[in-house]
C-alpha cells in the first residue's frame, strides 16, 4: 500500500514537471522584460526632466497624490509641489544636471544610483550665490503604479557636501 501511495506521488510530480506549460514560461519571462524596460526608461525620463527642469513631463508622468522624500522629510506631495522645486532649483542653479550611474529595476520599485552637478549662481532660499560648482552622488528609489505612472520617490543625497562645495564653513556650536 505505501509503494503504491509513494510511486502515485513519484507520477503525479513528474507529469506536473513534464507538463508544464514552457510558453507560458517564456511569456512570463517577456513581460517581467517588458515591465522592467519601461520602468527603466520612466526612470531615465524622470531624471532627464529634472536636468531640463521639465515641470510638464513630471506632472504628466506623475499620480496627482505623488509623494517626494528627500534625506527622510517629505518635501512635496503631489506633483505641482514638486514642479516648483524645479522652478526654484532654476534660479538658483540653472546649470543643475542629474544623471544616472546604474538603474536597477525589481517589481514596481527603480533603485537609482546618481550624480547631479551644478553651479550656484542665485539665490538658494536665504543662501547667496558663490559661483562655485557642486557635484555629488545620491541616491533615488522611485516606485510606480500598474501603469508606469510615478508614485513616489525617496531621494538621499550628502547637503552637507554641496555646501562645502559651494564655499561654505559650518561654525561649531558655542559651548557654554
Amino acid at each position: 500500500m505505501k509503494k503504491s501511495i509513494l510511486l502515485s506521488i513519484v507520477v503525479f510530480l513528474l507529469l506536473m514537471v513534464c507538463c508544464a506549460d514552457p510558453k507560458r514560461k517564456k511569456t512570463d519571462e517577456a513581460h517581467a522584460t517588458t515591465t522592467e524596460n519601461r520602468l527603466k526608461t520612466a526612470s531615465e525620463t524622470y531624471l532627464r526632466a529634472w536636468s531640463e527642469k521639465d515641470t510638464v513631463l513630471i506632472e504628466a508622468m506623475a499620480v496627482p497624490n505623488m509623494v517626494r522624500n528627500v534625506n527622510g522629510k517629505m518635501v512635496s506631495s503631489n506633483p505641482s509641489g514638486l514642479a516648483e522645486t524645479l522652478k526654484y532649483l532654476n534660479t538658483a542653479i540653472p546649470d543643475f544636471k542629474v544623471s544616472a550611474r546604474e538603474i536597477t529595476i525589481l517589481g514596481n520599485k527603480s533603485y537609482i544610483s546618481w550624480t547631479c552637478t551644478g553651479t550656484l549662481t542665485g539665490m538658494l532660499g536665504t543662501v547667496p550665490p558663490t559661483g562655485k560648482k557642486s557635484s555629488t552622488e545620491g541616491f533615488s528609489i522611485l516606485t510606480f503604479d500598474d501603469q508606469g505612472r510615478l508614485l513616489s520617490e525617496s531621494a538621499y543625497y550628502d547637503l552637507l557636501g554641496i555646501l562645502q562645495e559651494w564655499g561654505f564653513t559650518v561654525t561649531p556650536p558655542v559651548m557654554e
